[in-house]
């Protein structure tokens, strides 16, 4: 199996071996890209993979085999890649893009959205099949045959969509009893199964829990093949079993991501890890590691809180009591003023400036609370 693995600040392409459970580096990325997204050529004999840039622009590469010194870069800098497939037969990989000048724009601001795209393995013949514009294309996948493409697509919910490379046509792979979204859609070889991950339920503290589902396409019948209350994604099928190996995050939905991989059969029984023996970092103290560990909403808001504490009883001494909460609420318009003002130019960052702007409203009224019953014990003290 291929996958991406990050350590010592560079994210690079391995492949385990799931008898001995060794594990061999395939790429090498450098300080200004990661590499992710490998995926086998149906024959097992090529491989290709994603890197990201310092934007997070993706593009696209291909290795004609594991032992090859290096890989062929089968885009540029002018594509943003979200997914690719290999066709069977190792001449051409499908994928699905959008400009990079779009992607890099504010969510809704750009003009072009993501098409499918093909291009040979030598680097020739770029081709863009489609011209929709769509607003979320993802997981692209091929028939045995290689006469179709799978893709999930949003319309309203996210679907599966298919399209005929023969006919040029795209249509919705309607799957009657299938109401939620479905993500990380892939099929089984010979396409018997299809296994995608959904939305099951709702964890204590808000957020969805994503479990494995797998149906069987003769009767469209499905059912949830792990309980795993947390979110799983990336099922891959085996190939010479009827099992599934899957990405299984435990601690979602923190940060930064804690993943194991995780293998269930068909039939859902007995779910077990996959223990592959990964590479250890080399240095063991990372700072940026650290940094996430240290730099959440609880940590903030202790040092919120004790730094003005300490300024309310600073200030008491010179009769200027309520002058860090005035500081404080003054913070909180303004972060407020500032989320308005966002939100005509960038959404997202509008509700992340309104989130802060609850989280400092919060703190200042703690701080006034204080503030008052200090002033208050002070008084009746004297």
């Amino acid at each position: 199996m291929a996958f991406s693995y990050y350590t010592d600040g560079n994210e690079c392409i391995y492949t385990g071996n799931i008898e001995d459970k060794n594990v061999t580096q395939v790429t090498s990325s450098g300080a200004e890209e990661d590499h992710r997204k490998p995926r086998f050529s149906p024959e097992g004999e090529s491989i290709s993979y994603l890197s990201a840039d310092t934007d997070g622009v993706q593009s696209l590469h291909y290795m004609p085999d594991l032992d090859s010194d290096g890989a062929m870069q089968l885009t540029d800098g002018d594509q943003h890649v979200f997914s690719a497939v290999i066709a069977p037969g190792g001449k051409t990989v499908y994928y699905i893009a959008m400009p990079a000048e779009d992607f890099l724009k504010p969510e809704g601001r750009g003009e072009n959205g993501a098409d499918l795209h093909a291009v040979k393995t030598d680097g020739t013949g770029h081709e863009k099949l489609t011209d929709k514009d769509a607003f979320n294309m993802a997981d692209i996948s091929i028939s045995d045959d290689g006469g179709t493409l799978y893709y999930s697509d949003f319309q309203d919910v996210r679907q599966l969509t298919s399209y005929d490379l023969e006919t040029e046509t795209e249509e919705t792979v309607l799957l009657e009893n299938i109401s939620d979204d479905i993500y990380h859609p892939a099929f089984s070889p010979g396409g018997e199964y299809l296994a995608y991950t959904a939305v099951d339920d709702e964890s204590e503290k808000g957020t969805f829990i994503y479990e494995l589902f797998l149906m069987d396409i003769s009767n469209i019948d499905y059912r949830r093949l792990t309980d795993y209350n947390a979110t799983v994604t990336s099922p891959v099928f085996f190939h010479q079993e009827d099992r599934i190996a899957f990405l299984a995050q435990s601690n979602w939905p923190s940060e930064p991501s804690v993943y194991e991989i995780m293998t269930i059969p068909y039939d859902g029984a007995n779910m077990t890890p996959l223990a592959l023996e990964l590479p250890e970092a080399e240095d063991s103290f990372q700072p940026g590691m650290m940094a996430d560990k240290l730099v959440n909403t609880a940590t903030l808001t202790i040092l919120y809180l004790l730094m003005f504490g300490l300024s309310i009883v600073y200030c008491h001494s010179s009769v200027r009591t309520y002058l860090p909460v005035i500081i404080s609420a003054v913070i909180t318009g303004m972060a407020l003023v500032g989320s308005f003002i966002a939100t005509l130019i960038n959404p997202w960052l509008g509700i992340g400036l309104m989130a802060l702007t609850l989280w400092l409203g919060g703190c200042t009224a703690v701080l006034l609370i204080f503030a008052l019953i200090y002033k208050k014990s002070l008084k009746r003290s004297s």
